[in-house]
Formats: C-alpha cells, structure tokens, sequence
C-alpha cells in the first residue's frame, strides 16, 4: 500500500537486487507493489512474477500493470520455484491463490497470503470467514488445515494481515488456534 520501497530500505534490501517476485493472488493491494506510489517500477530489474496459473486473468485485468505482463510465469501448486521454495496451493480466498514455503537447512516458514484476514479471531476460529474470499467454504477448509499442519510442524507463518512482526509460530489452543509473534 505504498510502504513497500520505504520498508526494504529499512531492512538493508536494495531493491535493484530483486529479479522476481512471487506474487500470492492477483488483488490489488498485492499486484500493484510492483509499482512505486508515483507510478514507477519498484524493481528495476525483475525479469519474472510468478503467479498462480488461476490469478493470471486478475492480473491481466489491471490496465496500469501491462508492462509486467511479459514477466508473468504461471504455476501451480508443488511447482519449485528455487533449490529451498516451493509454491502451495492455498485455494478459496481468490482464483490462483498461492502461498510459498521456503526451507533452510534449520526451519521452514509459509507465507500464506490472505488466507488470514483477522488473525484476532481466526486463528480461534478458523472456521469464520469473510466476504473478501471467493469460495468461504474453500478458504475455510484451506485456513483449518494450514493452522493445523503449521502447529504441528512447528512452522513459521507469515502472512500480509498477521500484524507486525509478520511471522510466528502457530499452536493449538482450545478448539482452535494462537498465533505467537515473533520476538
């Protein structure tokens, strides 16, 4: 939302050393990072966005992104991306929706998109949903297994809508879910 050029030079991160970028869905409070808030590329030298092979046709629909469209490489879940990233299918919050998990040799962490919106209440109750998802009974099923499998793997989760810090650990917690941010 406009922040993005501001919060990589923050983190040390240049972003002229950016050459792709995996994008979750085809929102516009996602795609449209691509561009600085005057208009310009945010990164100089991207030569591919990965997208989910049923987001391409959000993305297309954004008339201010069709410099990108010759960058767009489409995927599907269990497509690698990298030797330690893999794309997830994370379906029910919009078309193509993907999260990606990225392993090192000591942890593994998913960046699971939108499929958390109010972490509040649906990590209590992963059930709820919302009227932003496409399919609610899809994304439902789709957050109760993430959280699920994310609590019992001891993953990190990151995630657009989980508050700062962003990322942390998911537990079991009554008949459902916490989130605990990292320190």
């Amino acid at each position: 939302m406009g922040h993005l050029g501001d919060a990589m030079a923050e983190a040390g991160i240049d972003t002229s050393s950016i050459t792709m970028v995996a994008l979750t869905h085809a929102h516009g409070d996602h795609i449209n990072g691509l561009l600085t808030p005057d208009g310009r590329r945010a990164f100089n030298n991207l030569s591919k966005i990965v997208i989910g092979e049923d987001a391409v046709e959000g993305f297309l629909a954004e008339p201010n992104l069709a410099e990108f469209r010759p960058l767009l490489a489409p995927i599907n879940g269990g497509d690698r991306l990298a030797d330690h990233l893999l794309a997830v299918a994370i379906p029910g919050h919009a078309p193509g929706h993907m999260g990606y998990l990225l392993s090192t040799d000591e942890d593994e962490i998913l960046f699971c998109g939108d499929l958390i919106h109010v972490p509040a209440e649906q990590f209590a109750r992963p059930e709820l949903t919302w009227a932003y998802d496409d399919d609610e009974s899809m994304a439902r099923a789709s957050r109760i297994k993430l959280l699920q499998d994310a609590a019992h793997a001891h993953n990190w989760l990151a995630g657009a809508h989980l508050g700062r810090p962003g990322i942390g650990r998911v537990v079991e917690e009554g008949r459902g879910y916490a989130f605990i941010p990292a320190a």
